[in-house]
């Protein structure tokens, strides 16, 4: 299923070499890149594309201050930002591979479906980006969160 699948660094295959784990796709592009990528004209990536691997999320995410208390009510005007332009361009990335979303932080699925990172004792409201009720999956005992295309 083409889409978004976010996953434990430990749960990464980074060299190739390691039997079990989810072997990381060798385009590499930061948040930025990605988007800047996929809103080019025409899209640059190919049913053909094995797909790319967003990295360093986590680390873009804590240094922009995405950080929530659990009573937080207050809009998230860059995650929104980021989460619209990347559904203007869900069409075109579900005819290509998965994307691959390696994260560092502790990654924690709420009650609601709500997908979450922690950091310092506050929380990093990652569905605000991908959405809610991920499908959730295993790989070498974590567990990975798949998100489609369409971000719905």
């Amino acid at each position: 299923m083409p889409g978004y699948l976010i996953l434990p660094e430990e749960a990464c295959d980074w060299s190739g070499d390691q039997p079990g784990k989810v072997r990381l796709h060798p385009t590499r592009l930061n948040l930025f890149d990605l988007i800047r990528a996929f809103e080019q004209d025409p899209f640059p990536y190919t049913a053909r594309t094995p797909g790319v691997c967003l990295i360093t999320l986590d680390d873009l995410l804590v240094q922009t201050k995405q950080l929530e208390d659990p009573n937080e009510t207050r809009d998230w005007p860059f995650l929104q930002d980021i989460r619209r332009r990347l559904r203007a361009v869900a069409n075109d990335v579900s005819n290509m591979g998965t994307i691959h979303v390696p994260i560092r932080l502790p990654l924690n699925l709420g009650a609601a479906g709500q997908l979450y990172l922690h950091y310092t004792g506050r929380r990093i409201p990652l569905w605000r980006i991908f959405g809610c009720h991920p499908t959730i999956s295993s790989v070498d005992r974590h567990e990975t969160y798949q998100y489609t295309a369409t971000l719905s």
